[in-house]
């Protein structure tokens, strides 16, 4: 009988651990799990502040979509979240190590204020 329990244990355990494997996160914000999100665009800096810039627009929602700006060191500056076309939701900047830090970001002659995401 207390063999038949611990069986009994594993096997919910590896069914939860499956689930939780499986499981996508709904949020639209998420850069954790961006299977939801397709690259649609790449444009070169052509000389400005930051090497290029990468569009990701939603499968499932295309109202939703993301801008990844790389440095000229080819690592990720800034990931700026948009829903039809105007900023929406959080701004993350990254420093030369990678780390989301406070910042500015110049797009277009415009500054933007940052703010953290966590």
């Amino acid at each position: 009988m207390q063999f038949q329990l611990v069986a009994f244990s594993l096997f919910l355990a590896s069914l939860y651990a499956c689930n939780s494997s499986a499981h996508h996160n709904k949020d639209p914000y998420s850069l954790e799990d961006t299977v939801n999100y397709k690259l649609t665009q790449t444009q070169q800096g052509g000389g400005g502040v930051f090497f290029k810039t990468e569009t990701y627009v939603n499968t499932d929602d295309t109202a939703y979509s993301y801008v990844k700006v790389y440095s000229y060191t080819k690592k990720v500056a800034a990931v700026q979240f948009y829903k039809g076309g105007k900023k929406h939701g959080p701004t993350i900047t990254y420093n030369e190590n990678g780390t989301p830090q406070l910042g500015t970001y110049y797009r277009n002659d415009t500054v933007i204020d940052m703010h953290p995401f966590k």
